[in-house]
């Protein structure tokens, strides 16, 4: 089992244009990985967290982009009331 490092997420606009999705992220030695290259390691168990501004959490994989009516999949996430920078939504973009 490995664990690694969120630091940079990289979003494109949903198949309606209503949304911008988590598209992949960048570890901390500039790595990118597609969303379903992190989902399909989670579900290995494999461990991804993200970390920035001194916050860290452990990401999620989940079924669907949590928007309403929006069938992405599969998709990423972390505590999405958090205003903190660690989540996902909040993390630096390339």
């Amino acid at each position: 089992m490995e664990t690694y490092i969120v630091t940079r997420v990289q979003k494109e606009f949903s198949a309606d244009g209503t949304h911008r999705h988590i598209e992949g992220v960048f570890t901390d030695t500039d790595v990118h990985y597609t969303r379903k290259e992190v989902v399909d390691s989670i579900w290995a168990g494999n461990v991804w967290k993200t970390q920035a501004d001194g916050y860290e959490v452990v990401i999620e994989a989940v079924p669907y982009c949590p928007q309403a009516n929006c069938l992405a999949t599969p998709y990423l996430r972390t505590n999405p009331d958090s205003p903190d920078k660690d989540n996902l939504e909040n993390l630096d973009q390339r």
